[in-house]
């Protein structure tokens, strides 16, 4: 599957609770919208977060030469963030559409938002994992040392640390 799909799914998931919010009008109580609000930011900066040390680790350890734009890794990061978690990306974008819901303060996004993680968590383990396993042989070896997920703040150190090093 190339990039186009898996954007398209994530983008319409986004864009499927900013919907939500424009056009279901959900009286919410005012606690709920000043206590979603920093939770919200913080879930998205998290998932940022995720996201651009997966995207510069693959960059980095993923590619025979660098070059510009987004291309599918030439062989398996097993080192930083990948260390600890075999899709941080992708965890990074699930809590970074929890994180839009919340700062909608929309009760139905937010509950759209649960539907989203779900089918996102469903979508990594049945297309990108068979993905994977078809591009790399080793990934079979990968995932026995490997959770798909943590919320370890070890994973971002190793994360960072492994962007730190000269390669």
């Amino acid at each position: 599957m190339g990039f186009a799909p898996k954007f398209a799914f994530w983008f319409g998931w986004w864009a499927g609770i900013i919907l939500i919010e424009i056009f279901v009008n959900s009286p919410s109580p005012w606690w709920l919208i000043y206590l979603s609000l920093p939770i919200g930011l913080f879930l998205m900066g998290y998932g940022l977060l995720l996201n651009a040390i997966a995207g510069r680790t693959l960059k980095k350890y993923g590619h025979f030469e660098i070059t510009k734009g987004i291309k599918r890794p030439e062989k398996l990061v097993t080192v930083g963030i990948y260390s600890c978690m075999r899709h941080p990306a992708q965890f990074g974008s699930i809590f970074f559409g929890i994180g839009i819901s919340l700062l909608t303060g929309n009760i139905y996004a937010m509950l759209f938002a649960g539907w989203y993680a779900f089918s996102a968590i469903y979508f990594i383990l049945s297309i990108e994992e068979k993905e994977s396993m078809k591009n790399f042989p080793e990934y079979c070896e990968f995932i026995k040392d490997r959770k798909p997920f943590s919320f370890s703040p070890r994973c971002l150190s190793e994360g960072i640390k492994a962007l730190k090093s000269k390669k």
